[in-house]
């Protein structure tokens, strides 16, 4: 069973979506630490998303229409938000200091992650499927696993987009990847917005 559970998680964890435009965003315009910060935030908001399905809060706060609702429309509002500010050039002064905010690679990664609404379905299905018991020791190891892979995974995608070696690919099409990374952020947003209001697609 756990091995199923990995495989499933490390498949959905690769597949393109928030998580992956949002390292490749802040690896590619902040550098390697800025990646490896994010994907600890993406790891962080995996932690979240398996305690509360485990413990079925989960289950609990997506019951209804309306905090379905809520739900996309915050985690799309989010990703709106970072897309636009990634597109918009933005006026940065030299003695602005670099401390926690919300701009910050980690928060940049834990809020992408817990209101990305394929992670929180995707966590409230698996965690349903193999109906764990809230104390046991396997709810435990899933707990520190999937958060641990899923940031390792991350971090491995920031330090790929980084390396020297890739480096005069990826500067020789910076400003594009830049622009269709956060053209994609902003993308899929919009779409979210578009599917929880007027429900299509």
């Amino acid at each position: 069973m756990f091995l199923s559970a990995a495989i499933a998680h490390l498949l959905a964890v690769m597949s393109p979506g928030p998580d992956t435009a949002i390292i490749f965003q802040q690896s590619l315009t902040k550098g390697r630490s800025a990646g490896t910060l994010t994907a600890l935030g993406i790891g962080f908001g995996i932690f979240l998303h398996c305690l509360l399905a485990i413990s079925g809060i989960s289950i609990l706060l997506y019951s209804t229409d309306e905090a379905r609702f809520t739900i996309k429309v915050f985690g799309a509002s989010y990703l709106v938000y970072v897309g636009l500010k990634s597109l918009v050039p933005q006026k940065r002064s030299a003695e602005q200091p670099s401390t926690l905010s919300f701009t910050h690679p980690f928060l940049i990664g834990l809020i992408t992650n817990i209101l990305n609404v394929k992670a929180f379905l995707f966590t409230v299905s698996l965690f349903t499927f193999i109906n764990l018991e809230p104390n046991s020791l396997m709810s435990l190891i899933y707990l520190l696993y999937f958060p641990a892979s899923t940031a390792g995974w991350f971090a491995f995608m920031s330090v790929a987009l980084t390396h020297p070696t890739l480096g005069n690919i990826f500067e020789q099409y910076n400003k594009r990847i830049q622009f269709a990374s956060s053209a994609f952020i902003l993308g899929l947003g919009l779409l979210i917005l578009s599917q929880a209001i007027y429900g299509i697609f």
